[in-house]
């Protein structure tokens, strides 16, 4: 897709005084982005889930310092993941797509995304965020199917959400100069000049 005509002339919007050239979440070689857009990630920000009900199952066992501390330890290791094997640049499988729509969404107050692909986006947000805390409260009253159908429901609210991201990327990867720049590897000039002496 060559995306939308109109969104390439547009100039990203300075929001409050912030230029959004400047602003460090745009920046796809972040620390975050980068820890979370690779598989093996994926499969750590997965397992969140569980790890963080099951100390809120275990709480008359535990008590609540601990569930709390725990569920919140397997919160913050999302945001800890190390980023295992070479660090991914650019949108070369379907995970890095979604990670870069999901960037792209994050950012349309800047250069603004197509307002279907948005409604979408916010609606399975929402779901998600419902389904999660339904999950939760489960968890802390010992009902398991209610926890099981909150968990469920979460996960598939997350997958639908990852297929809209890449429908969003696909979209917007041609829309805007600053998203077209996202795509391109950066070239170690001195790593090239090694192999070649």
């Amino acid at each position: 897709m060559a995306g939308d005509p109109k969104l390439s002339q547009m100039q990203p919007r300075k929001i409050g005084g912030w230029d959004p050239r400047h602003v460090r979440h745009l920046n796809t070689q972040s620390a975050a982005l980068t820890r979370m857009n690779k598989p093996k990630n994926l499969l750590a920000r997965i397992l969140v889930l569980p790890a963080l009900l099951a100390p809120l199952w275990y709480q008359p066992a535990l008590g609540w310092f601990w569930a709390l501390a725990l569920s919140l330890a397997a919160v913050a290791w999302v945001w800890v993941i190390p980023p295992f094997g070479k660090k991914a640049i650019g949108a070369q499988t379907w995970l890095q797509k979604a990670m870069l729509g999901e960037r792209m969404w994050l950012n349309r107050m800047f250069v603004p995304v197509p307002t279907p692909y948005h409604q979408k986006a916010l609606a399975l947000l929402v779901i998600g965020l419902i389904a999660v805390g339904t999950a939760i409260w489960a968890a802390t009253t010992n009902n398991l199917p209610l926890m099981l159908t909150g968990g469920i429901l979460a996960y598939l609210a997350k997958l639908a959400s990852l297929f809209v991201m890449v429908k969003v990327f696909e979209h917007m990867k041609n829309a805007h100069p600053l998203y077209k720049s996202w795509r391109n590897i950066p070239v170690n000039d001195n790593s090239l000049k090694a192999k070649a002496s």
